[in-house]
C-alpha cells in the first residue's frame, strides 16, 4: 500500500484574523473600513472535526480540478459522496484520489487529467471510500513559475 501522509484535525489554539470585507477579484473595490474578526480554519472546513483529516496529494490525476502534487486535502469522512464529488479511497489496497460518478448501478472513479483513464468499479473491485474532499489548501508560491509564464504570454 502506498503511503499517504495524514494529519488529524484537532482543536485550534490560535485564531487567525479574518477581515469582514470581501476581496474583489474582478474589479477594484472602493475603499472600505475593514473590520477584523477571528476565524478557526478547522471550524470553517468541517462541522464534524472527529470525522475529518488532512492528506497531502501525490500525483497529477486531478490537475484540471485545480489539485496538484503537494496540495493539502481536507477529507471529511462524514460526507456521503454525490456525483462530481472528489473522494479519497482505497482501491485494491492503494490510496486513490478521483471524482466520484455513479450511473445506474455502476460507480466510476474519474480522473480530471486526460492522461488517465476512468476506473469502473464492479463486483470484483475492492474499493472503499474514506471520505469526500470539500476543500483543498493550495500553495500559491509553489505555482509562481507557471503563473509568471502565463503572465508573460498575456503581455505578448
Amino acid at each position: 500500500m502506498k503511503e499517504l501522509l495524514l494529519y488529524q484535525r484537532g482543536e485550534s489554539e490560535i485564531l487567525i484574523p479574518l477581515y469582514q470585507e470581501r476581496i474583489h477579484a474582478g474589479f477594484e473595490s472602493p475603499a472600505a473600513d475593514y473590520e477584523e474578526a477571528r476565524i478557526d480554519l478547522n471550524a470553517y472546513v468541517t462541522k464534524y472535526p472527529h470525522a475529518t483529516f488532512y492528506a497531502r496529494v501525490i500525483g497529477d490525476c486531478m490537475t484540471e480540478s485545480g489539485i496538484f502534487p503537494e496540495d493539502l486535502l481536507v477529507v471529511d469522512k462524514s460526507l456521503i459522496p454525490t456525483n462530481g464529488d472528489i473522494v479519497v479511497g482505497i482501491l485494491d489496497n492503494e490510496f486513490i484520489l478521483r471524482s466520484y460518478f455513479k450511473s445506474g448501478n455502476r460507480v466510476y472513479l474519474m480522473p480530471d487529467n486526460i492522461s488517465y483513464k476512468p476506473i469502473t468499479c464492479n463486483s470484483s473491485t475492492q474499493f472503499e471510500i474514506w471520505g469526500v474532499v470539500p476543500y483543498t489548501i493550495l500553495d500559491q508560491k509553489r505555482r509562481i513559475h507557471d503563473r509568471l509564464d502565463r503572465l508573460e504570454q498575456f503581455l505578448r
